[in-house]
């Protein structure tokens, strides 16, 4: 067995655990952030319920929500950008900007009237929070496949140098 295959061996097993802890790490990370959205969301949809009960439960409903002929304009804009060091993309949700100066993008909170709860207000700040939490998740998950990608090959190179220890160990 040379010294340069047992360094080699060592560095791919501090490798190893280094990605296991990395995993380790990037999981709680991820598992806080569900249970972030699942909180904020519970609270939007209370916050939309106490809206409903103030106002009356036929004044916030499918009336407000557009037909097919009419055109839906997102408030936010998702970009996805992938990384040079690694081949991870990145979501980034921003509110978009009005461009074009004949289209303005309208919040559809204004669909409900211009006198509208607080509650509503804040049902909707609470499921805009959401969508940033959601892109906030869904790059740990990114971060997540490649570690295990990486560590399926670091793994694979290990058993290649077992195996051609084994190799050796049994011509001698």
């Amino acid at each position: 067995m040379g010294i340069g295959k047992e360094k080699n061996m060592e560095a791919i097993c501090e490798n190893l655990d280094k990605l296991t802890m990395k995993n380790l790490e990037l999981m709680e990370e991820k598992i806080s952030a569900n249970i972030e959205m699942e909180t904020i969301l519970r609270d939007g949809h209370i916050e939309l319920a106490k809206a409903r009960y103030i106002r009356g439960k036929e004044s916030i409903g499918r009336l407000q929500i557009p037909t097919a002929d009419e055109e839906i304009e997102s408030l936010f804009q998702l970009e996805t950008i992938k990384s040079n060091e690694m081949d991870v993309p990145v979501f980034d949700i921003s509110l978009k900007k009005s461009t074009n100066t004949e289209k303005v993008i309208s919040n559809p909170i204004k669909r409900f009237g211009v006198l509208v709860p607080q509650n509503l207000k804040n049902a909707q700040k609470r499921f805009q929070e959401s969508l940033f939490i959601a892109a906030k998740i869904a790059n740990v998950s990114a971060q997540i496949l490649n570690n295990e990608n990486e560590f399926q090959s670091l793994m694979k190179e290990k058993e290649k140098i077992s195996s051609t220890e084994n190799k050796e160990n049994k011509s001698n």
